[in-house]
């Protein structure tokens, strides 16, 4: 947890000194683009930088967005495995073999897991 909570302090201060390296550079654009084309043409074109840019960023995240989503193992591990588990619900067994039962059900749903490359749903965000 510790070193969980490191990484992550650490990704957070990377993500400050882009943004104020993001910040120096667009200072710096536009004293160039003063002292070139006067101040308020150098405005203009930063504003005009930024906003094509964001309607880049928005734009490509509608088209993720709309993407189909892959399916999830441990759905399809489950759904190939509740026909196994409801035969062994439904019918009169013993409690060893209801043990075993769900020893084979989470062994077919883990398995499937592993074979489909043992992906992990933490991806979404």
């Amino acid at each position: 947890m510790k070193r969980n909570v490191t990484v992550y302090g650490l990704f957070g201060f990377a993500a400050l000194l882009l943004l104020c390296a993001g910040g120096y550079a667009l200072n710096a654009l536009h004293t160039v683009l003063e002292l070139r084309y006067g101040a308020v043409a150098a405005s203009l074109w930063i504003a005009g930088g930024l906003f094509v840019t964001a309607l880049f960023a928005f734009g490509l995240a509608l088209i993720v967005k709309g993407r189909r989503r892959p399916p999830r193992p441990a759905a399809t591990a489950a759904l190939a495995a509740a026909p196994l588990a409801a035969k062994l619900i439904g019918s009169r067994l013993s409690w060893r073999m209801a043990v075993a039962g769900g020893i084979v059900v989470l062994g077919a749903i883990l398995g499937r897991q592993i074979v489909a490359g043992g992906e992990s749903d933490d991806e979404e965000a």
